[in-house]
């Protein structure tokens, strides 16, 4: 197809390749037509023409030819014999972007192609070595996603992703001093990577090394003091290996702390209520209590300090209003209901 246009006394031509200037432009020249001159002398009458309609009409942008098809851009290269030795003022932070795209739709085979050519083009891109492993992973091959991973590091030590995924792949291999390792390299660049700690923990746990697994969790606690799940981790190991009174202060912190992560709220009320702190419970938890549906699992919780604290109808509200919203979640909390109330106080809330 092709397409004349008068501009300012100026015949202007478009045919079906035009579409793919600007998708070349935007993938590997970051918007600009300067650095692909360089590479494509040879476009040089195709760019200029564009220029002058972006000068004189509109700019031309992703409108003009997405979405990027990537097995139609291959054939373009191959047409026009295009290489990635071809790129050599273009970046590859495009193609990056666009294989993440791909992978969105569950497209990894061409985002993994993406990436091999994006790699090609550039050697010394970390992000594409650590992407293109993950999707090999994702896809069985751990061999080789390892080596891709390995070789992202090696680029760029920095690249935290990495560590955390190499690390995610030797604990599901059973090999934990490996996945340690991996896991030990992660934090010492991104300290704050909280889950990391715990994964590290329970590496260590699972390798029958708990005073690491103790260290490892001291460690955590220092960074965020408040951190319930921590301590209560922290306390389980230390009653595994026969050391109960550490494991009481332990708990005993954990009375005393004001929970900031609502993952940990769960952990603080159980201990809460192993110590009859009732009361406490229900100061804390009512003012975040709304008609949300995520407020449903904080009510379970508060179930069982209502009928200590003879407020029946309130714990029976909860309980039917999680019965009927969310059973599963409520026969989840059974395990409390019985291990802190009596039949008769069962009873009183209707539970069977």
């Amino acid at each position: 197809m092709k397409v004349e246009m008068m501009v300012k006394d100026k015949t202007i031509i478009l045919t079906d390749e035009t579409p793919f200037y600007i998708m070349l432009r935007d993938l590997f020249y970051g918007g600009e037509w300067h650095n692909m001159k360089k590479d494509f002398p040879n476009f040089l009458n195709d760019i200029e023409v564009l220029e002058f309609i972006e000068k004189n009409v509109t700019i031309l942008s992703e409108a003009f030819y997405g979405p990027v098809i990537w097995s139609e851009l291959v054939s373009f290269f191959n047409e026009k014999g295009i290489k990635p030795e071809s790129f050599e003022h273009g970046t590859v932070d495009g193609l990056y972007e666009l294989a993440i795209e791909y992978a969105d739709k569950d497209l990894l085979g061409d985002a993994k192609n993406i990436l091999e050519f994006a790699i090609k083009i550039d050697r010394s891109f970390a992000p594409a070595y650590e992407f293109l492993g993950t999707i090999l992973i994702e896809q069985g091959n751990s061999e080789e996603g390892i080596k891709f991973l390995n070789r992202a590091i090696e680029v760029d030590p920095w690249l935290v992703q990495a560590y955390s995924t190499l690390g995610e792949v030797y604990y599901n291999k059973g090999e934990y001093e490996k996945a340690i390792n991996y896991w030990l390299k992660e934090i010492e660049y991104s300290p704050n990577d909280i889950f990391t700690y715990f994964m590290i923990a329970d590496a260590y746990t699972r390798s029958k090394n708990y005073e690491k697994a103790i260290e490892i969790l001291n460690k955590l606690i220092e960074i965020d003091s408040d951190n319930v799940i921590a301590m209560y981790e922290l306390s389980q190991i230390y009653r595994e290996i026969g050391r109960n009174e550490e494991a009481d202060i332990v708990e005993k912190e954990i009375l005393n702390s004001k929970p900031s992560d609502p993952n940990g709220i769960e952990i603080w009320a159980k201990i809460k209520m192993k110590y009859g702190k009732y009361d406490e419970i229900v100061k804390v938890m009512e003012p975040i209590i709304d008609d949300s549906f995520e407020s449903l699992h904080l009510k379970a919780l508060l179930i069982v300090p209502y009928i200590k604290l003879g407020k029946i109808e309130k714990a029976k509200k909860y309980y039917e209003e999680l019965k009927e919203n969310d059973f599963w979640y409520l026969f989840g909390k059974k395990e409390i209901f019985d291990k802190y109330l009596t039949n008769k106080e069962k009873q009183l809330c209707g539970m069977s």
